[in-house]
């Protein structure tokens, strides 16, 4: 991946972030998180704001090679938040039981897309600023609506891309995503999540359960079939979670390879130690999944002279 280096720019890259709405909030956390300054007054060639819904929006690109980068918590020109987007683009459609009523994104889900995705337009402009390209101004809106939309449009099938695939099924996805199982299970002690993508995979599923009478059945063997109906199965397979905790099946599906992980808060990830060092700060926050290591920072290694983003 191409490194960022602004070691020959007269001071460090900086972004002006213009405005209180939480999509802004969310880009001024992310750029920070990466080491960009920003700046509350429109002093840069790279500027993100709040949409203003008040009024026409000005369709003319800004003058001066500026970036303006406009982000909105619903829909471009409509005052609202990410409740409003989340209903708009349909997510909450497929949000909670069949019997009930669609239900909410958690706290800020949109708006935190939308900010994330703000920021990330913002470095691709100081990139094109490092490499000197000729940039014209040029505006940008990104809105929570559509980038949940986005979402929506890959998911709004099922696996032979029917449209009733899209609906509420409670903590399983509907008709499983076409292998069984693909959902969220209670345990003796909480949850897990569980992704079948193979019959390999329902193989180690059940060695983890303690392959149950049942689990040799016939009936039972084939994952494909079972997800086209799976009530019976699903009983069977939540009877079987019912027997353990999570720290066991975590520790079984570790020793098995079977696609099946713990729901633990952040507090149970830490009291257990499990997680690799750096996932979380000293304040308890997760960081980034990846760690920035600007040029001239580094050991004066190759590796680490051109390292942007190293995943964990």
């Amino acid at each position: 991946m191409r490194a960022l280096d602004f070691s020959g720019s007269a001071g460090s890259p900086r972004v002006s972030v213009l405005g209180e709405t939480a999509s802004v909030f969310y880009a001024r956390h992310w750029l920070h998180q990466i080491g960009i300054e920003t700046s509350n007054t429109e002093d840069c060639q790279v500027v993100v704001e709040a949409g203003n819904p008040a009024g026409p929006p000005s369709l003319d690109p800004p003058v001066g090679g500026i970036t303006r980068i406009i982000l909105w918590d619903f829909q471009q020109g409509w005052d609202g938040n990410g409740l409003h987007a989340a209903a708009a683009a349909g997510v909450s459609w497929v949000i909670g039981h069949p019997d009930g009523s669609p239900l909410a994104l958690p706290l800020d889900i949109p708006e935190k897309w939308c900010g994330l995705i703000g920021a990330n337009w913002a470095l691709a402009a100081l990139m094109g600023i490092e490499l000197e390209n000729e940039i014209a101004g040029r505006r940008v809106d990104i809105a929570s609506a559509d980038v949940l939309r986005s979402f929506a449009d890959q998911n709004a099938g099922n696996h032979a891309e029917v449209e009733q695939g899209w609906r509420r099924n409670g903590s399983v996805a509907v008709e499983h995503g076409g292998i069984y199982p693909q959902g969220y299970f209670a345990c003796k002690d909480g949850h897990v999540g569980i992704v079948g993508r193979s019959r390999k995979d329902w193989e180690a599923i059940r060695d983890v359960i303690g392959r149950p009478q049942w689990a040799d059945d016939p009936r039972f063997d084939d994952p494909f079939e079972l997800a086209a109906n799976p009530d019976e199965v699903d009983e069977l397979l939540t009877e079987a979670l019912s027997k353990f905790g999570r720290d066991e099946l975590l520790e079984k599906s570790v020793r098995t390879g079977a696609t099946l992980a713990p729901v633990y808060s952040a507090n149970e990830l830490l009291e257990r130690g499990i997680t690799r060092a750096g996932t979380f700060n000293e304040n308890q926050i997760a960081n980034l999944p990846f760690e920035i290591i600007p040029r001239g920072d580094s050991d004066g290694s190759e590796m680490n002279e051109d390292l942007v983003g190293a995943g964990h």
